[in-house]
């Protein structure tokens, strides 16, 4: 298990290419971000939407053609007509997307539940994700895990979130200088902001991942056994951890390590959960050169 220093980078970017599919029964919206040659697929964090790691995605231009998309009910992705926000159901709708765009052997970089959804559909379906990047993945040992005691009085303070704010400047002048926002890189902090938004008919914005799709997905987690597939899985995965200890999977690094099949976990100081904001460009290296080695 290894120690690392990170670094980062400040990008500009030409605007990616939008698009909607049907998936399960849910309009997903998507994102082209650019590059040449296989495809690999990014897959963002509960709460957040595609746009946000554009900074990752403009390295990774350089080793291949960069997609993302909205999970159920974040960003402008429809709502599930049934109310399903399982974190089985966001595997299958990965499943779902990489199935519809005719692809196999996808190389995947994935945040935190969007991590889990990865390492546990490339359990099941290697003949889908070929290779991926796990950062920060949200793992426990077991539904009765006491590291699962977050869940009650995080599911109460995600529902008390604020989600109407005046303007887009005036959410980020309340952010930038709060945990856990005050570590992210500004720009992507900015783009969250803009475009994790929509005007209201008073011409303020609202929040496009409701608090409450956002609460649901913490109250199913215990449902998902992410652990067990990422240990179960054989394609190669690279497994980041920030070694502030500020999440789940922290915890239990070097016991991944130990079992991991294929692939190795890395310990990144300095970092804590929101790593792809706040250094995307060491994130963004160690990736390229991950879904570039055999």
């Amino acid at each position: 298990m290894e120690k690392i220093e990170p670094r980062s980078i400040n990008s500009t970017f030409s605007e990616p290419a939008s698009s909607f599919m049907n998936v399960n029964g849910i309009r997903i919206h998507t994102l082209d971000l650019g590059g040449d040659g296989a495809p690999i697929v990014i897959l963002h964090a509960t709460g957040f939407l595609a746009r946000i790691y554009r900074p990752l995605a403009e390295q990774l231009r350089a080793i291949g053609h960069v997609y993302g998309y909205d999970q159920r009910g974040h960003g402008d992705s429809s709502a599930p007509p049934d109310g399903d926000y399982s974190w089985d159901s966001t595997m299958r709708d990965l499943e779902g997307f990489i199935t519809a765009m005719g692809w196999s052997g996808v190389r995947a970089v994935g945040h935190s539940a969007g991590a889990t959804a990865i390492g546990g559909l490339a359990c099941e379906r290697p003949d889908l994700i070929s290779r991926a990047i796990l950062v920060e993945p949200v793992i426990f040992e077991s539904p009765t895990a006491p590291e699962l005691g977050w869940r009650n009085p995080f599911i109460e303070r995600t529902l008390k979130r604020r989600r109407i704010f005046d303007s887009v400047e005036a959410m980020y002048s309340s952010f930038h200088d709060k945990p856990p926002y005050s570590t992210w890189q500004k720009d992507i902090l900015h783009d969250y902001c803009q475009f994790g938004t929509r005007p209201t008919s008073d011409g303020r914005r609202e929040l496009k991942c409701a608090p409450e799709v956002e609460a649901k997905f913490y109250e199913t987690s215990r449902d998902f056994d992410g652990l067990g597939r990422i240990l179960r899985c054989t394609a190669p995965l690279l497994i980041m951890f920030g070694a502030r200890g500020d999440s789940l999977g922290v915890a239990l690094s070097g016991k991944v390590a130990r079992q991991l099949k294929n692939g190795r976990v890395i310990d990144v100081a300095g970092a804590g959960h929101f790593m792809p904001m706040e250094m995307p460009g060491y994130v963004a290296d160690q990736a390229s050169e991950f879904l570039t080695s055999e």
